[in-house]
């Protein structure tokens, strides 16, 4: 096999087969070869080449997880389901910092100044979005980023309110418009507007959470509308989700959305006095809307009188799933937690020290060198 190695090696630097050569640094994590690209220029030459970097991700799909640093929360962590960082990314932010959404390849993050990023975890660099329209400037607002197939760019939406109604704006990042919001319409249904699980984008499509359940005959349904990202337009009919037995009030559980290896994932959240219960439903077809509960974890008492349930964030190989845990005690931090759902049992990584916010599940490759905006 020839290999970009084999052509640039030098005569005064150390030979060894390019086969061999390319298979060990195959082998090796993304944080140690970013390093390595310093040691000559045939090693930067092959740890910049995207067919290394296309089959380097691919030896190495395990998923790395996006949160905020502790106390000033300027900073970002990337870490493994062990709980391991392998990099560490100053935001760039001058002042606190919450991470609103990871989505693929990009990381958006909300600054208390009003002023919000996008940053590229791969190369470093951040981002400014765009300040929204004076006539649809809100302190209430929410921001999400995901990807447009058809339009080959990332899209920056934004939901708030303005003259008393909801009102959606879009952006495209780095596109041939400019960095202007245009104005999408209102949603069908006032959205929830919280940071937090309220709303997931999928396969070009997001996802929210509406302000107030329904009552049916039988039980409790959330209701959810979705933006069309490539059409840039709502659908015009809402999604019932999963629904919670009319034994169960309303007031006594909560659901949250979030993406999870390509899939819109309803977490509801069902606290009881000797367990907690955390059941997974899956949205499979968009155009069946169908659920499918595929995960019901339960914590006992004496672990969540200390801990919450942050997310769902991967379903590995095994069907184990990874999820975020925050802990209270005795000091305050998260940890990802693998789920056996054979076994029902856990296996923790190592708790970090983090803010209050995990972004998600990071797919880009740190290999890459060149920025997602462009």
């Amino acid at each position: 096999m020839e290999t970009p190695v084999a052509a640039d090696i030098a005569d005064d630097e150390p030979v060894q087969p390019a086969d061999v050569l390319y298979e060990i640094l195959l082998r090796v994590p993304a944080k140690p070869l970013c390093r390595f690209r310093a040691v000559c220029p045939s090693w930067r030459s092959l740890l910049c080449d995207p067919t290394f970097i296309a089959a380097h991700a691919a030896r190495h799909p395990g998923p790395l997880i996006v949160v905020a640093m502790e106390d000033t929360y300027k900073d970002v962590k990337i870490m493994d389901i062990s709980g391991n960082v392998v990099k560490r990314l100053k935001s760039a932010q001058q002042c606190p910092t919450d991470i609103m959404w990871t989505h693929r390849d990009l990381v958006c993050l909300l600054g208390d100044d009003g002023h919000h990023r996008v940053l590229d975890p791969a190369t470093g660099v951040t981002s400014f979005l765009p300040p929204r329209p004076i006539r649809a400037a809100t302190q209430t607002t929410m921001y999400v980023v995901g990807w447009s197939a058809a339009a080959g760019k990332y899209k920056a939406l934004t939901v708030g309110v303005t003259g008393g109604k909801q009102v959606c704006l879009v952006v495209t990042l780095g596109g041939d418009h400019g960095w202007g919001w245009r104005e999408r319409g209102s949603p069908p249904a006032m959205v929830e507007l919280s940071r937090g699980g309220k709303v997931a984008v999928v396969r070009g499509v997001a996802y929210f959470l509406t302000m107030f359940p329904k009552a049916m005959v039988d039980g409790f349904h959330d209701w959810i509308v979705a933006f069309d990202l490539e059409a840039e337009a709502w659908w015009p009919a809402s999604i019932r989700s999963p629904m919670v037995p009319q034994d169960e009030p309303s007031h006594e559980f909560y659901v949250n959305l979030v993406e999870v290896n390509g899939h819109l994932v309803a977490s509801i959240n069902k606290p009881g006095r000797s367990t907690r219960v955390v059941e997974l439903w899956f949205f499979m077809d968009p155009h069946k809307p169908l659920w499918t509960k595929r995960y019901t974890i339960t914590l006992p008492t004496a672990i969540y009188v200390y801990e919450s349930f942050g997310k769902p964030l991967h379903v590995l190989e095994d069907g184990k799933i990874v999820i975020w845990i925050w802990k209270y005690h005795p000091k305050y931090c998260g940890v990802p937690r693998v789920y056996d759902p054979l076994t029902e049992t856990f296996t923790d990584g190592a708790a970090t020290r983090v803010g209050h916010a995990v972004g998600g599940v990071y797919t880009g490759s740190l290999l890459r060198t060149v920025g997602a905006l462009v």
